[in-house]
């Protein structure tokens, strides 16, 4: 009786710790920078706790137990914390790296398995190969549809925005400019980690007649009026603020916050991405 509830025990505490470790992981992924640090880091507390329920539980749950409640706990994790199809796809990598750290820790528990170091090695290296920003182009080739963002099918999209004063600043104004247009939300904590490049971008071209910089707000429930406006100001930030609207994210197809969007002077858009690199852009757009 005894050992029948400790092997109780041991198995809801391995599909606990597999499901914990992956929602604890996976949550990283509220800062897209740590995406990759996450899969990488579940992988390892995986492959350590899952090991060591190999050696010292062993006793009390087979070793096919142990992998089978290990994987249900991820399996679980996924469906009942997944809220789109869309957002699986994004996270897929975080959900191999826990099932491959399963694998390994099954791996290198068996005793009779032949050069189980070079397989778990080799299984190591898919979560390691994410942090080195592999993750990143994953995740920008799902939401913006490729890894470069430049625009292969330049479409131009008709918008009116306001600005502090409340003039309006519409596509129609700024044709003939080259223009950068930064989505973000007040509560993104990854948009306003990204300001400081934004602003950065801002300094370098604010005297460049050509060139027009905006960061462009989409409304939230919750927001202020003028809210928008003050917390950029109050944080030290002097790049123009615009006031959009839902309507703008939609036509605009943005999903993701922050996504920067830099139109040509014709007002067509020929970058959807990330800020890296939108300063060669301008550069070429310049030189053209």
């Amino acid at each position: 009786m005894k050992k029948w509830i400790l092997s109780l025990f041991t198995g809801l505490l391995t599909f606990t710790t597999a499901f914990l470790i992956s929602d604890y992981t996976l949550g990283l992924s509220k800062d897209y920078s740590l995406w990759g640090f996450g899969a990488l880091l579940g992988f390892v507390l995986l492959f350590v706790s899952i090991t060591f329920y190999y050696k010292k539980f062993d006793k009390f749950l087979s070793s096919k137990a142990i992998t089978f409640l290990s994987l249900f706990g991820v399996l679980i994790f996924i469906f009942v914390t997944s809220p789109s199809f869309r957002f699986s796809t994004k996270v897929f990598p975080s959900y191999l790296s826990y099932l491959l750290a399963i694998l390994g820790a099954g791996i290198f528990s068996t005793k009779d398995f032949k050069r189980k170091g070079l397989y778990t090695t080799l299984l190591f290296l898919f979560p390691l190969l994410l942090n080195l920003n592999l993750y990143n182009t994953w995740v920008h080739f799902i939401e913006f549809g490729n890894i470069s963002g430049k625009v292969t099918i330049e479409k131009t999209i008709g918008f009116e925005a306001k600005g502090i004063d409340g003039e309006t600043v519409s596509n129609e104004s700024l044709k003939g400019k080259i223009v950068v247009l930064d989505f973000w939300f007040i509560s993104c904590g990854p948009c306003w980690k990204k300001f400081p490049q934004l602003q950065d971008l801002y300094n370098q071209y604010k005297d460049n007649q050509a060139v027009e910089i905006f960061a462009i707000n989409r409304p939230m429930t919750n927001d202020k009026p003028k809210q928008a406006f003050d917390s950029v100001k109050d944080r030290g930030y002097n790049f123009p603020v615009l006031q959009g609207t839902q309507k703008i994210m939609d036509d605009f197809d943005i999903y993701v916050y922050p996504t920067v969007v830099v139109l040509n002077k014709k007002g067509s858009i020929i970058y959807m991405g990330t800020i890296e690199g939108v300063d060669e852009i301008l550069q070429k757009e310049l030189n053209n």
